[in-house]
């Protein structure tokens, strides 16, 4: 069972009081604030903040910064909350579950946030990293559950197909916060597709092909890799240096000992020059 516990003493908190971390997974949106606010006005707050107990009377935000953010716009100074204490793992998780209920849930927002569920349950969790529990455990004792399940167990909690759970966090482990922020920034909305073809890329193509996404010159980050990947600058040297190593690799000793007394002196004059030999 999760290791987070409610707080059933504390209902209320002057927002002053409610810290916000730098670490949020969603950032929140200007718009959807704004709906929310209108919502405040007429209906009240409908559904409290979630914040986290820390040491020294201090408190952070767990869930609702969109309301959070809504209710400072409107002057409020004190809001309903549902208090949690415990591990910051399991904390996170309730976070990362509110968010993934959201039908309106964008896939990067998705992707980070399972590839972050499967982070935190093991941080929680590390036994599982071994594989050590039997195949038999049950979704409400997470400590007995082995990692090759986390997919399976997901899907039964969210409802979401298993196959696409390991599809979204194959594409979320690969992305960081800076990288997010310009695929948000794009005008193409992104897709899972995209993000595969993203994790699937080879690094160092990565960060100037979602430069290219997020500009608006393609409208596919797959299309993107290709022409960055077309356009690359390659070094000649270490060209040259991969062909030789390749081509003394393949060869049979024979071969080298021919070509190593074919070229001795070169060789000698060589690293005697490079001061490699003295």
């Amino acid at each position: 069972m999760s290791r987070a516990k409610l707080v059933p003493s504390i209902t209320e908190l002057a927002l002053a009081d409610i810290h916000i971390t730098d670490d949020r997974l969603r950032p929140v949106d200007i718009t959807s604030v704004e709906v929310i606010a209108h919502s405040i006005e007429e209906h009240g707050l409908l559904y409290p903040l979630t914040v986290r107990r820390m040491p020294k009377g201090r408190f952070e935000l767990v869930d609702g910064g969109h309301r959070f953010a809504a209710l400072l716009g409107l002057n409020h100074k004190m809001a309903p909350v549902r208090c949690y204490e415990g591990p910051a793992p399991s904390i996170r998780m309730i976070e990362i579950d509110a968010n993934l209920a959201r039908a309106d849930l964008s896939d990067l927002d998705r992707a980070i946030h399972l590839a972050s569920r499967r982070k935190e349950y093991l941080a929680e969790h590390p036994e599982t990293a071994q594989g050590k529990a039997g195949a038999a455990a049950r979704w409400n004792d997470p400590a007995e559950l082995p990692l090759h399940s986390f997919a399976k167990m997901t899907a039964e909690q969210t409802g979401l197909n298993e196959r696409k759970i390991r599809r979204y966090i194959e594409a979320g482990a690969e992305l960081d916060k800076v990288l997010a922020e310009k695929l948000r920034s794009a005008p193409t909305r992104v897709t899972l597709n995209d993000l595969l073809a993203f994790a699937k890329a080879e690094p160092k193509l990565r960060a100037p092909a979602i430069a290219r996404f997020a500009s608006g010159d393609v409208k596919k980050i797959a299309h993107a890799l290709k022409t960055v990947s077309s356009t690359a600058v390659k070094d000649p040297v270490e060209r040259a240096f991969k062909r030789l190593k390749e081509a003394w690799d393949r060869a049979p000793k024979s071969a080298r000992k021919r070509f190593m007394s074919h070229e001795a002196s070169e060789i000698y004059e060589f690293l005697v020059a490079e001061g490699m030999l003295k």
